[in-house]
């Protein structure tokens, strides 16, 4: 039994299936946005999927953000950020966001909100 929760900043592995419409498929990484507390109440994670799909409008607007490394590479998309079940969707640690690129996350997707 898996007894990982997940904690902000984390980079994981999680099922986006079964999805509708224009939702992110299939099982891909994600950045965590939720606190180690949320996960531990509630059982839930919120997360902002990675893709490799460089939509470049997107991505000169500023939305997509570059991300590589030894273990991920990709596009952070923080204009499809989530909340599940992190038990249910088979969540799984792979490594952990730079802090530097998790505020620039953070900064973009205020943008989005406010």
């Amino acid at each position: 039994m898996n007894k990982y929760i997940p904690q902000q900043q984390d980079i994981v592995f999680i099922d986006f299936d079964p999805s509708l419409g224009q939702e992110i498929t299939k099982r891909r990484p994600a950045v965590v946005m939720s606190n180690l507390g949320y996960s531990k109440l509630t059982g839930l994670v919120v997360i902002v999927p990675i893709t490799h799909a460089n939509n470049n409008n997107l991505q000169k607007e500023g939305y997509f953000i570059p991300y590589n490394s030894d273990k991920i590479n990709g596009f952070i998309n923080p204009l499809q950020f989530f909340t599940y079940d992190y038990k249910k969707r088979h969540c799984e640690y792979i490594d952990i966001l730079d802090t530097k690129t998790f505020f620039e996350l953070k900064k973009s997707i205020m943008n989005i909100i406010n």
